[in-house]
């Protein structure tokens, strides 16, 4: 019933990843998991299956694009290496950009339904990092994976920013555009750190 409620507001499909993101953060059972039944516990699994896909198509995207995409995009000259990496970059932002939001509300999400909930006013006021207040593995891990998701987007904002403002200064040019350095020094950190994130992430899970 709330999925159909989400959907009959989504106008358009392009929406429909921001739509299941936001069933899956405000779909919240009654009560501690450990004694919710049914909905509670299916809506909990579902929440982290959403949440492992965005993360599986982000961090598998990164990947792709620096292993794959730019190796191949710089064997080529002038117009055509333009074409492939505005190209295949245009498509991969947009999705890219929309599983950061969809894991950033899945990932609260996630917080509201584990088995000790841990409150968004308590990332704020400093709870959710004190041992004396949550699970000490969680206070201690949790903030390394917030700190590093923060400069992640951070990097991969850069990243985009200064790529769209050289493209733009080169188009119309001929010859090759000019090495965007600072932006591909950004983008690997921000692989890396995305990688490290996905790590951190299994600890919290698993200990």
């Amino acid at each position: 019933m709330r999925l159909a409620i989400v959907l009959l507001a989504t106008e358009r499909a392009s929406d429909l990843p921001f739509a299941i993101g936001l069933l899956s953060f405000f779909a919240q059972p009654e009560g501690n998991f450990s004694s919710a039944k049914g909905e509670g516990r299916f809506m909990y699994q579902l929440n982290v299956w959403i949440h492992v896909l965005m993360a599986a198509i982000w961090v598998g995207g990164l990947i792709y694009t620096s292993a794959i995409v730019i190796p191949f995009a710089l064997t080529k000259q002038g117009n055509e290496r333009q074409q492939i990496i505005r190209g295949l970059a245009r498509r991969f932002r947009k999705i890219g950009w929309a599983s950061i939001v969809i894991l950033l509300l899945t990932g609260i999400g996630n917080l509201y339904l584990r088995v000790s909930p841990i409150g968004i006013e308590q990332l704020f006021n400093g709870e959710a990092f004190d041992p004396a207040r949550v699970d000490g593995f969680i206070a201690k891990w949790l903030g390394w994976k917030l700190l590093f998701v923060v400069l992640m987007i951070a990097l991969m904002l850069y990243h985009d920013i200064t790529s769209l403002a050289a493209a733009r200064q080169h188009q119309g040019k001929s010859g090759n555009p000019p090495h965007n350095r600072a932006g591909s020094i950004a983008a690997a950190l921000a692989t890396l750190l995305a990688v490290a994130i996905l790590y951190i992430s299994v600890r919290l899970v698993r200990g």
